[in-house]
């Protein structure tokens, strides 16, 4: 006869096991029958004593059950919703369970077996260590289940995890009861480990190093979607790193392919397709405060998912954001750190975007966006800096760039007397332009066919030269570009 293994400090045990947000895995509501999992024929049958009769009860809950599947998901669910956890730890008999319908894992696992049993389904109870989302194991040990929906195969299932979880000393029951029933084997191995290896139902057995090297199970590893054999495969392989996930979006979104990655590097491209659940989500991704993705740079997937392709640009965080388009504050899901840069980063960050190369952001007054508003895109931008081996820029002021083409202006910001210089753009608007140096305002603008203006000037004295628009007739100017001239 098999009996679960007398529990030593049996509170601080079983209080480990109960999570107050269990790991979960996907629940097999809905989920179509299949084969399931093949059990070997060499484990121990639980044998229970008992003086009731659990037939009529049994009869009761598979009332209208066509199948052992339906059958065992049927018991499942009742136990589930009406056997609380007992925080005393003395209830671990079928019989007391069901009369004070309470009791701890042993008592669940005898409960079901009796129930299972009465309707013709055979039961197997498991016995091994369990692994809280702490990756706190406690040697005392746990039990949960097997129920054979065939002559050799059949689902894992743990009710006692199912009905809930203990805080505080006391029992909470679980909305959800489903996370932990039928199993698939690939998840229930991060946070139970059967004594009798061949119970994993894993093609290749995991040792007991193999389970203890496993990284504590995530709730929020299902709730957001994640690929259970991908991360089955990642962790057995001792390379699983995964980024800090936060629980506020797991209702609202799915991720339905993220980088499996703790850390990110710069100049390297990451694709992130997301599953909008809830209406009216925004999406973005945001690289140390830098926002990487803007509206209309995400991409419809069909389905509902969303996708974009983005390459960290600086050292620090990368976080993917969402929030409700009727709200202001943008809320963290997942969160990755940048490693530290290598050469190779910032050989392969130069070529989509130069501009954020550690020498080209040295440059002062580099406001790329405003440059590219005045016709000037990053590569050409960086081209100009190092061919004028520019220190300095002009001072283009906000929102200025985005009222002329520039075809060609100094590059630098400290101009020389005695040189001069060609000012050549296209205004957006019919504005009028001046070159101011101090009381000199030259307005003669040479104009070509296609409406390029032209100018050349010479610097006579130290100080400002600026090139300025009157954006509406009668109105003062304002000052667009700023140079300095000097000696």
């Amino acid at each position: 006869m098999l009996r679960l293994a007398e529990l030593k400090n049996l509170k601080t045990a079983l209080l480990a096991c109960l999570w107050l947000t269990a790991f979960c895995v996907w629940p097999a509501v809905g989920r179509a029958q299949q084969d399931y999992y093949k059990k070997p024929d060499d484990s121990k049958i639980l044998s229970v004593k008992t003086r009731y009769n659990y037939a009529p009860l049994a009869a009761e809950i598979t009332a209208g059950c066509e199948t052992d599947y339906e059958r065992i998901r049927a018991i499942y669910q009742w136990i589930c919703e009406h056997i609380a956890y007992d925080t005393s730890f003395k209830i671990r008999s079928a019989d007391e369970c069901l009369k004070k319908q309470k009791g701890v894992c042993q008592a669940y696992c005898e409960l079901f077996y009796m129930l299972a049993k009465s309707v013709d389904i055979r039961v197997e109870t498991l016995e091994g260590k369990a692994k809280d989302q702490t990756g706190f194991i406690n040697p005392a040990g746990h039990g949960w289940l097997f129920a054979y929906t065939r002559a050799d195969h059949g689902i894992l299932l743990d009710p006692t995890w199912g009905a809930g979880s203990v805080a505080n000393g006391q029992f909470v029951r679980d909305d959800d009861i489903w996370p932990w029933f039928n199993v698939a084997p690939e998840w229930m191995i991060f946070s139970h480990y059967p004594d009798d290896a061949a119970c994993q139902l894993l093609d290749k057995p995991m040792t007991l190093d193999d389970f203890l090297a496993l990284p504590p199970a995530n709730p929020l590893w299902k709730e957001y979607g994640l690929d259970v054999h991908k991360i089955y495969v990642e962790a057995r392989a001792r390379r699983l790193a995964l980024p800090h996930l936060y629980n506020h979006g797991e209702r609202l979104i799915e991720l339905s392919d993220i980088p499996y990655s703790a850390s990110l590097r710069i100049g390297t491209q990451y694709t992130f397709r997301i599953k909008i659940k809830a209406a009216g989500q925004e999406l973005a991704v945001w690289n140390d405060g830098y926002p990487l993705s803007k509206e209309g740079m995400w991409r419809d997937d069909g389905d509902g998912i969303s996708s974009i392709t983005v390459v960290p640009r600086e050292t620090g965080t990368l976080s993917l954001m969402t929030r409700s388009k009727t709200e202001a504050t943008w809320h963290t899901l997942a969160k990755y750190d940048i490693e530290p840069p290598t050469e190779a980063d910032w050989s392969r960050l130069a070529q989509y975007f130069p501009a954020s190369t550690p020498e080209i952001k040295a440059v002062k007054n580099l406001h790329v966006d405003e440059w590219n508003a005045a016709g000037i895109d990053e590569h050409r931008l960086v081209r100009l800096i190092r061919e004028g081996h520019v220190k300095e820029l002009p001072m283009l002021y906000s929102g200025k760039g985005q009222l002329l083409c520039i075809d060609n202006v100094p590059m630098n910001r400290q101009l020389r007397l005695g040189e001069t210089y060609m000012f050549s753009f296209t205004p957006r608007k019919g504005f009028k332009w001046a070159l101011v140096e101090g009381s000199n305002w030259q307005t003669d603008w040479r104009t070509d066919e296609s409406g390029r203006l032209s100018l050349s000037v010479a610097p006579k004295a130290p100080g400002r030269l600026s090139l300025c628009v009157q954006l509406a007739e009668g109105e003062s100017f304002w000052t667009c570009l700023e140079y300095e001239v000097v000696q």
